[in-house]
């Protein structure tokens, strides 16, 4: 279960980084809570649609940024995958 968390925090980071913080050591948690409540979600049993919904929600009402539904989903997907 721990790897798959460090999997999701690094697949929240590199690929989704809807604010472009990947490479800033700083920065290297800045989405790890959104990475613990979508590893709940995954143990849950989740779809790709709620997955990809739930990342667009935190881009759209959290983050305030416009989001992107289809980068979102292929997230979705690789997620579940893990």
């Amino acid at each position: 279960m721990i790897g798959e968390l460090e999997e999701l925090k690094g697949l929240l980071l590199n690929d989704w980084d809807p604010i472009g913080v990947a490479g800033i050591p700083e920065a290297v948690d800045e989405y790890d809570s959104y990475a613990l409540h979508l590893h709940g979600m995954l143990a849950a049993g989740t779809t790709v649609e709620a997955v990809a919904e739930y990342l667009n929600w935190v881009v759209t009402a959290r983050m305030e940024l416009t989001g992107n539904l289809a980068h979102d989903r292929e997230i979705a997907k690789r997620a579940i995958a893990i």
